[in-house]
């Protein structure tokens, strides 16, 4: 099915791609869990019918294949993937450079717990298995929330005793919080679980 894109606020009504099969991931998995799991970030993403224009932070982008995925099904989004390694963020950048096709995607240098980006100024926040290096989690998810919009959500993925640990830091933040552990729809093996946060109105 198409995913139709609208909003009051912008020009111009786009449409996702056909939204791509959710996958579960179990220990049956191979043993990197990296590609299933991006595809399923790839179709919560979809799924969420952003409007043109809609700004998506992936931190902990690491080589950014997690932005690039969500251009090629939903080029009018505006991606951005931040992550601590400079190193990192130049193999993303190159790699970013080497595909061609719609969208806009960019990539730079940033500490989860100091965003360069305005209060409100973000529509959804992804992570993928990041969180659990994060130096201070409660400080970072402090930041992720700052950085929503007023009803806008952060989906942070990684395993479960991780987003376990998370979810007891987050008394106090202006934001309904919810865990899935494991990820909803998929076996109770899955080792991934995620944590949500939505931004307070």
């Amino acid at each position: 099915m198409p995913c139709p894109f609208f909003s009051t606020t912008h020009t111009t009504e786009p449409a996702c791609t056909a939204s791509p099969a959710i996958p579960a991931i179990t220990n049956d998995s191979p043993p990197s869990l990296a590609g299933p799991l991006y595809r399923r970030v790839l179709a919560d993403v979809t799924a969420e019918q952003l409007p043109a224009g809609a700004v998506v932070l992936d931190i902990g982008t690491g080589p950014g294949q997690v932005p690039r995925m969500i251009a090629e099904e939903c080029p009018h989004l505006s991606l951005t993937g931040v992550d601590l390694s400079p190193e990192m963020i130049a193999h993303a950048t190159v790699a970013n450079g080497q595909v061609s096709g719609p969208g806009q995607v960019g990539f730079q240098v940033a500490d989860v717990a100091d965003l360069p980006f305005s209060d409100g100024s973000v529509d959804l926040v992804v992570s993928s298995i990041s969180m659990h290096h994060w130096d201070n989690v409660a400080a970072s998810l402090n930041e992720v929330v700052r950085v929503l919009r007023p009803g806008a959500a952060a989906w942070i993925y990684d395993f479960r005793p991780a987003v376990s640990r998370a979810a007891r830091t987050t008394p106090g933040l202006p934001a309904e919080i919810s865990v899935e552990n494991p990820l909803h729809g998929s076996s109770r093996l899955n080792p991934i679980g995620r944590l949500v946060l939505r931004h307070n109105t």
